[in-house]
C-alpha cells in the first residue's frame, strides 16, 4: 500500500514543482514587458494631458496669466527650448510623440515575445504557444495566461494611441481656428434659418424625447433611424393602412385624439383646476371684495407657476417654495426694521440682502425656485411699503386695496404662497398621481431597446469595417456615413434618456411613497450598468476606425498590403461565426419589455459564456492568430475588440439578475408552489 501511494505522492509534488516553475516564469515575461511599457505609457499619458490643455487654452476655456507665460518662458529656457502648451508648434511636436510611442510599442511587444531573461528552452517553449490552441489544454495554466498579457498590452497600447490620435485632432482644430482669426474678435452667434425652422417643428413632434440638434429627424425618420424595423406592414399594429379618403381622414382625426390623449393635456388641466381653484373667488359676487382687498391674486399666480408634470419633481417645488417663503419673511423684517423704516437704510439693506441671494442663486442654480421666491417676495413686501411712503396712504388705497404695514404686508405674502402650494398639492395627487417613478421605469426600458439597437449598429460597423465596403465617409449616402450617423444618433439619444433617468432618480427621496418602498437602490444598480454598458459599446466602435480604409482618421493608420491581406482573411472567418451579437441583442430586448411591462421574464436567462473567436478562428485557420502576426495593425484592434466582447458579456451577466430579481421569473417547479393544494 506505501508502495502505491509513494509514487503518486512524488509525482504530485513534481507537477506542483513544474506548475510553480512556469508561473514564476510567466511572472518574470510579465515583469519584464511592463517593465519596457511603463516609460512610453507615462510618456504618452503626460502628452495627452498636455494636448487637452492647448485646446482648452486655445479655445480660451481656461485664461493664462501673464504670470504663467513668464514662468513658462523661464521654464523653456531652462529647459533647452522644451514645447509646452499654447505654443505655436505644440501640434507638430503632438504628432512627433504619437509616432514614438506608435514606433516603440514594438519594444514591449519584443519583450513579451522574446522572454528575456529567460533560458533558450523556455524561450522556446514559450514561443511554441503561437502554434497551440489556446485555451484548451487543461494541463498548461501557461496558454490562456500568456494569451491574456498579449492582449493586455495590445489594448492599453491601442486604446493609448487611438486617444492620442483624438486629441491631436482636436489640438489641430484648436490651431486652424486660431489661424483663421476666430478666437481674436467678438460676434453674436445667431442660429441659422434651417435651425430656427427645425426647432420650430419640433414644438409638434411627436418624438418621445428630443435628440441634439445635429442628428434631429423628423419622428419618422427618428423611428427608422433608432428602431431600425423592417418587415413591417404598418405603423399601427391597430390600424392597417388607409387603401381611400375616408380612412386617410380618420387617420388624421386619430393624430388629433392622440394629442388630446397625451399627459401634457392632462397636466394642463391640472395646473388649470389648481388655478380657478385660487381665482374662483374673483368671479363670485359676494368674494369679489375680499379678492381685491387681500390681494389674493398672488395665490392664483403661485398656483399656475408651481404646477409640475411629475409628484417628485412638484415635491422638490413644494419644499423649496415653503422654505423660501418663511425666509423670505425674516428677511423682510430685518430689511425693514434694523433701519426702523428710514427709506436710505431700507434701500442699503435691501441692495445688501439681495447682493447675498444672488450669489447663492450662481452658487446653487438647482434651487432656482426658492431663491426666486425669496426675492420676489422680498422686492413686492418692501417695495410697496416704499411706494406708500413716497405717494401716501391715501393714494395707494385708492385703488381698494387695504393699507397693511410692513409687519402684516411680509406675513399675508407668506400666507398666500402657502394658499397656492396647498391647492398645487391637492390637485398634484388627485384624482391620481403622475410620479417619476413611473417616467423612470420607463426611461430606463427605453434606454435597454436603444442599447439593444446600438449594440446591432456597432457590429454591423464592424463587419462592414471589415470589408472595407464603408466607402467616404464625406459621401451623405455612403454606408459608412449612414452607419456613422444612425450610431451618433442613437448615442445621443440614450444620453438624453439617462440624464432624464438620473434625475427621476433623485426626485425619489421627494416623492411620497403609499405602500411599500420603492426599489430605488435596484433601479441606480440597473441604470449604472447600462451605463457602463454603453460605454463598452462605444469603445468597441472607436477602437475599430483602425479598420476603417476611409474613415476620418485613416492618414494615422498606415494599411501596407500585407496588412490588409491578413484584415480580408480575418474578415473571411469572422464574418460567418455571428459571435454573440445577436444574443446580446435578443437578451437586452427582453429585459426592455419585461421592465416596460412590469411582468417576469419568461424563463430564467442563462449565463452568457465569452465568445471563444480565438478558438473558433484557429479551428477554421490555425495560422491567422499567430503570434508573428501580433504587430500587424489590425492584431491590436482584434485584441481590443475581443477583451471588450467578454467585458460586455460579463457585465450583461450582473444586468441580468438585477433585472430578474425586480420583476421575476415565470417558474412553475418552484419549491412551495403546490404546498396550498397539499394542504387543501
Amino acid at each position: 500500500m506505501f508502495g502505491i501511494d509513494n509514487p503518486v505522492s512524488s509525482g504530485s509534488s513534481a507537477t506542483t514543482r513544474s506548475s510553480k516553475h512556469d508561473q514564476d516564469d510567466s511572472e518574470a515575461v510579465w515583469r519584464r514587458s511592463i517593465d519596457a511599457l511603463i516609460e512610453p505609457v507615462n510618456s504618452m499619458v503626460e502628452a495627452i494631458r498636455n494636448g487637452i490643455e492647448h485646446t482648452t487654452i486655445q479655445l480660451e476655456l481656461v485664461t493664462k496669466s501673464p504670470k504663467a507665460d513668464d514662468k513658462a518662458k523661464i521654464d523653456t529656457e531652462a529647459e533647452g527650448g522644451k514645447v509646452r502648451p499654447s505654443d505655436a508648434n505644440f501640434s507638430k511636436h503632438l504628432e512627433e510623440m504619437l509616432n514614438e510611442f506608435s514606433a516603440g510599442r514594438i519594444e514591449a511587444l519584443n519583450a513579451w515575445a522574446n522572454s528575456k531573461g529567460l533560458s533558450p528552452d523556455q524561450m522556446e517553449e514559450l514561443q511554441s504557444c503561437a502554434s497551440r490552441d489556446f485555451g484548451q489544454d487543461p494541463d498548461s495554466a501557461r496558454v490562456p495566461i500568456d494569451r491574456q498579457q498579449l492582449f493586455l498590452i495590445l489594448y492599453i497600447q491601442h486604446m493609448l494611441y487611438t486617444t492620442g490620435i483624438a486629441v491631436l485632432e482636436l489640438s489641430k482644430f484648436s490651431d486652424r481656428l486660431v489661424a483663421e482669426g476666430v478666437m481674436s474678435r467678438n460676434r453674436l452667434i445667431v442660429p441659422s434659418f434651417s435651425r430656427v425652422r427645425r426647432w420650430t417643428l419640433s414644438i409638434w413632434d411627436t418624438a418621445d424625447q428630443a435628440l441634439a440638434d445635429d442628428d434631429r429627424p423628423s419622428s419618422r425618420e427618428e423611428k427608422d433611424m433608432l428602431y431600425g424595423t423592417s418587415g413591417r406592414s404598418t405603423d399601427d399594429i391597430d390600424h392597417l393602412p388607409p387603401t381611400n379618403a375616408f380612412e386617410r381622414f380618420g387617420v388624421k382625426i386619430r393624430r388629433f385624439q392622440q394629442f388630446l390623449k397625451g399627459p401634457e393635456l392632462g397636466f394642463g388641466f391640472r395646473s388649470g383646476c389648481a388655478t380657478m381653484s385660487c381665482a374662483i373667488l374673483a368671479y363670485l359676487h359676494q368674494t369679489q371684495f375680499i379678492f381685491t382687498h387681500y390681494r389674493l391674486i398672488w395665490p392664483v399666480i403661485i398656483a399656475a407657476i408651481g404646477a409640475n408634470m411629475s409628484a417628485g419633481q412638484s415635491g422638490v417645488s413644494y419644499m423649496l417654495r415653503i422654505l423660501g417663503s418663511f425666509a423670505a419673511l425674516i428677511i423682510c423684517y430685518l430689511v425693514w426694521y434694523i433701519p426702523n423704516g428710514h427709506v436710505a437704510g431700507v434701500i442699503v439693506f435691501m441692495w445688501f440682502f439681495s447682493f447675498l441671494q444672488m450669489y447663492f442663486l450662481i452658487k446653487w442654480p438647482k434651487y432656482f425656485i426658492g431663491w426666486l421666491v425669496i426675492l420676489i417676495t422680498e422686492v413686492l413686501s418692501i417695495g410697496y411699503e416704499l411706494q406708500v411712503a413716497k405717494i401716501g396712504v391715501a393714494a395707494a388705497t385708492s385703488t381698494g386695496v387695504y393699507f397693511y404695514p410692513a409687519f402684516d404686508v411680509a406675513a399675508m405674502r407668506v400666507a398666500c404662497v402657502l394658499w397656492g402650494t396647498v391647492v398645487s398639492i391637492f390637485w398634484t395627487y388627485l384624482p391620481y398621481p403622475i410620479t417619476a417613478r413611473g417616467f423612470l421605469r420607463r426611461d430606463v426600458a427605453r434606454i435597454m431597446h436603444l442599447l439593444a439597437n446600438y449594440h446591432a449598429v456597432v457590429h454591423v460597423t464592424i463587419k462592414t469595417r471589415l470589408r472595407g465596403a464603408e466607402g467616404d465617409s464625406n459621401d451623405k449616402a455612403s454606408r459608412g456615413h449612414v452607419l456613422s450617423n444612425t450610431r451618433r444618433a442613437m448615442f445621443n439619444k440614450i444620453m438624453v434618456l439617462t440624464a432624464t433617468a438620473k434625475h427621476n432618480v433623485y426626485l425619489q427621496k421627494y416623492e411620497p411613497s403609499l405602500g411599500g418602498r420603492f426599489p430605488i437602490a435596484m433601479f441606480e444598480d440597473i441604470l449604472s450598468q447600462l451605463t457602463v454598458l454603453l460605454d463598452y459599446m462605444s469603445l468597441l466602435s472607436y477602437s475599430t476606425e483602425v479598420w476603417s480604409i476611409d474613415g476620418p482618421t485613416n492618414h494615422y493608420f498606415h494599411h501596407s498590403q500585407r496588412s490588409r491581406r491578413w484584415l480580408q482573411d480575418l474578415a473571411e472567418l469572422i464574418l460567418p461565426i455571428e459571435p454573440t451579437e445577436q444574443r446580446v441583442t435578443l437578451v437586452l430586448s427582453q429585459l426592455s419589455s419585461a421592465l416596460d411591462t412590469g411582468r417576469p421574464l419568461p424563463a430564467k436567462t442563462q449565463s452568457m459564456e465569452p465568445f471563444l473567436l480565438s478558438q473558433k478562428l484557429k479551428e477554421l485557420d490555425p495560422d491567422i492568430l499567430h503570434m508573428r502576426h501580433m504587430l500587424e495593425l489590425g492584431y491590436s484592434t482584434y485584441a481590443v475588440t475581443e477583451i471588450i466582447s467578454s467585458m460586455i458579456t460579463h457585465k450583461l451577466d450582473h444586468l441580468v439578475k438585477s433585472v430578474e430579481n425586480l420583476v421575476g421569473v415565470v417558474d412553475f417547479s418552484r419549491h412551495g408552489l403546490f404546498e396550498g393544494v397539499k394542504q387543501a
